[in-house]
């Protein structure tokens, strides 16, 4: 071969390794956008839904009035994990309490832990550990599906109210 003809093939070689590095690239970052939509679109899904607070049913009211429950639902497939809780009065200040998932009769926490998983549902008790009435509470937990705190408030007072507001809709 002579001289013209080896570097025609090594131009063409050159010319056509950069085509497939480019190829490549835009192959690698096509995926890795793709991989980013899939699991964009698998979270979207992950959220957790808060029922309705309340005082649970015991049988001693009095007891019933220092324990609020949450009900929390997950939307997701996923297992979610409630890893964190405070509770916060009317005046922000913290209320030392205890939570779980279970409660006996008289609404202490059963197996109190710092993790709660959440398959469908969980209702959550948090107690106050003074013993003292639970009429206003502002919860905040973290969970695995958010870096963010959720927020709940508990105001029976506000309960009372709307309550009362139905059923003189109703009458």
């Amino acid at each position: 071969m002579d001289c013209a003809t080896i570097q025609a093939t090594s131009v063409f070689t050159a010319t056509l390794s950069v085509l497939a590095a480019v190829f490549s690239a835009t192959t690698a970052y096509r995926s890795f956008q793709l991989a980013c939509s899939i699991q964009e679109d698998m979270k979207s899904d992950e959220r957790l839904i808060i029922g309705a607070v309340a005082h649970p049913a015991l049988r001693e009211r009095s007891h019933a009035e220092a324990v609020i429950q949450i009900p929390i639902f997950n939307k997701s497939k996923r297992k979610a994990y409630i890893d964190g809780l405070s509770v916060y009065d009317r005046a922000s200040k913290p209320i030392d309490v205890t939570w779980s998932e279970k409660i006996d009769n008289l609404g202490n926490p059963e197996h109190p832990s710092k993790l709660v998983g959440v398959i469908d549902s969980v209702t959550l008790y948090i107690r106050r550990n003074d013993g003292e009435e639970l009429n206003y509470a502002r919860v905040l937990f973290s969970h695995s599906f958010s870096e963010n705190r959720d927020m709940v408030i508990f105001d029976s007072s506000a309960e009372f109210v709307k309550a009362a507001n139905e059923a003189a809709r109703n009458s």
